[in-house]
């Protein structure tokens, strides 16, 4: 599709990354073409999806005109507003939607061919459809968000959409793999003897697998001596009992419930120490960010580590498609703002993440890759990691 191999060719060649020879190796993927199929096939089919979801609520006739959020979203349930001020602004990202003022213009014929995206993908990247299929799902549970005032948890996690978050949130998917490894690379560059390592959020355990993984094909396996899987969500933490001791081996796991916003003490927390606490996508739904920063940095050892794995936007006015999921969850919106060290809710620049860390008492932060340098050659290179000491 010419739509997405345009979009691959303004990919520039990426700068020096700063990294070891190793790590270099590995994180080259990511300037692959598969790679930069599947991320441009996803984001132009969430694109799509996203218009498709504007036409099932009615608003073709109003965009034909000209309509503005406030009266798309008339008759519907309140909480609207806050997902159809980044889907409108979206559409327009995308070229599918035009803007004059406060206005937008639907013009011509929608494009909402998503099988001709499928096909691309599967030929420049095969078996690898678990972004389309979330997607798909996304569009046909979502409606009642708007309806109905039905909750986005309630509509995006039930039984029938957990395995796709499963399928998902997987090394195999090259879509997402990227958080992992540079989380994972993050944590290697400075990880002691007899180390004591926190996960927060550890969902489906994909980052535990790829930590169990590298660390016995590196020969530094021996460095853990515990290895903390956590979670809030108890789906989840039975998962990762039942399965990661035979899909992670040599880890020496233990497992724990933790929701970041309450007070650690009440969580059989509030004299453990660790050398390392990594969390991948999940510091942005603290609700006071400054706050859960200051209680993770008093449970790391002095010159322990805090490694934040996150999506990272290059620009905070811009939406980007990664967004789509997670606005219809009220974890991902519903936070304290700080117009210098957290601006808006979700996805924060590495600007402003660096910024946090060193106001919560964090000092040396070391970025992986120096992703500012990599985002002002490849536009939309969305994920990073930061290492910073306590």
């Amino acid at each position: 599709m010419k739509l997405i191999t345009d979009r691959m060719e303004t990919y520039g060649i990426p700068p020096e990354l700063g990294l070891d020879e190793r790590s270099q190796s590995q994180v080259s993927v990511f300037f692959s073409r598969p790679f930069l199929a599947l991320h441009y096939a996803t984001e132009l089919y969430t694109g799509r999806v996203v218009l498709a979801l504007a036409l099932d609520l009615g608003w073709e006739p109003k965009l034909r005109k000209g309509a503005t959020i406030e009266g798309l979203i008339e008759g519907l349930a309140p909480q609207s507003k806050a997902v159809a001020e980044w889907m409108l602004p979206f559409l327009v990202e995308e070229g599918l939607l035009r803007q004059e003022g406060d206005r937008y213009f639907l013009d011509g014929g929608p494009a909402l061919d998503l099988t001709e995206i499928r096909a691309f993908t599967e030929a420049e990247a095969p078996g690898h459809g678990a972004n389309f299929e979330l997607l798909d799902a996304v569009l046909r549970q979502v409606k009642p968000f708007f309806t109905e005032g039905k909750s986005g948890e309630q509509l995006l996690f039930d039984l029938t959409i957990f395995p796709l978050w499963l399928a998902f949130f997987r090394n195999e998917n090259l879509n997402y793999y990227p958080n992992n490894l540079l989380t994972l690379i993050a944590l290697r560059e400075g990880l002691p003897a007899n180390a004591r390592v926190m996960e927060l959020g550890g969902g489906a355990g994909s980052f535990a697998q790829l930590v169990a993984r590298d660390a016995a094909e590196a020969g530094y396996l021996d460095r853990f001596a515990e290895y903390r899987f956590t979670d809030i969500a108890p789906a989840f933490m039975r998962k990762a009992q039942r399965d990661l001791r035979e899909k992670a081996p040599g880890l020496p796991f233990t497992f724990g419930g933790l929701d970041i916003n309450k007070p650690f003490d009440a969580q059989k927390l509030g004299d453990e120490r660790f050398d390392a606490i990594v969390g991948i996508n999940v510091l942005h739904v603290a609700t006071d960010l400054q706050d859960v920063l200051r209680r993770l940095r008093s449970l790391l050892k002095p010159g322990g580590r805090l490694i934040v794995g996150e999506c990272m936007k290059p620009d905070l006015a811009r939406p980007i498609y990664m967004e789509f999921f997670f606005r219809f969850v009220k974890s991902f919106t519903d936070v304290a703002l700080d117009p210098d060290l957290r601006p808006c809710c979700g996805f924060l620049t590495p600007e402003v993440w660096e910024k946090a860390l060193l106001a919560a008492g964090f000092s040396r932060v070391r970025k992986v890759p120096d992703i500012r340098a990599v985002m002002d050659v490849c536009p939309t290179f969305y994920v990073g990691a930061m290492a910073a000491e306590a």
